[in-house]
């Protein structure tokens, strides 16, 4: 008796269970413009600006209408946000247009170390060593 498809069903069929119980991870887009106030965009009712894109992401994900930031300067309050610490608490991260220490593990770094891809577009504010670099990746 031949028992190859047997075990061929059965070996495809394991694979499908361990894929079945791996949980899901939710994809995280977090975005932050510099300079921009609360009504321009369309997604919070303004009607004299078109952002569809912006408009498409916020209403299948989550859409913050209150915001609080630890520094009035964008590269502290970013530093701020990739670390979880207040400006004063991350040495020359927590200034404005400074270095940022790779001694300080920054948020993308932990989602990277648990299975994210991780990237950035812009002004990131993160932890620069003579190149740019976000978690474990050089650019």
């Amino acid at each position: 008796m031949n028992h190859l498809p047997l075990l061929s069903f059965a070996f495809c069929a394991s694979g499908l269970l361990v894929h079945a119980n791996k949980p899901v991870q939710p994809n995280i887009l977090f975005v932050i413009s510099d300079d921009q106030s609360w009504p321009y965009a369309s997604a919070y009712g303004t009607n004299w600006v078109k952002t569809p894109g912006f408009d498409r992401v916020a209403n299948k994900g989550i859409l913050f209408n209150n915001a609080f930031v630890t520094s009035p300067g964008s590269s502290p309050s970013r530093a701020s946000i990739l670390t979880g610490r207040y400006p004063w608490q991350i040495e020359e991260a927590g200034t404005h247009g400074s270095s940022f220490p790779t001694k300080y593990k920054v948020f993308t770094q932990v989602l990277e170390e648990n299975g994210y891809l991780t990237g950035f577009t812009g002004n990131h504010g993160g932890p620069v060593t003579g190149r740019f670099q976000v978690g474990s990746k050089i650019l």
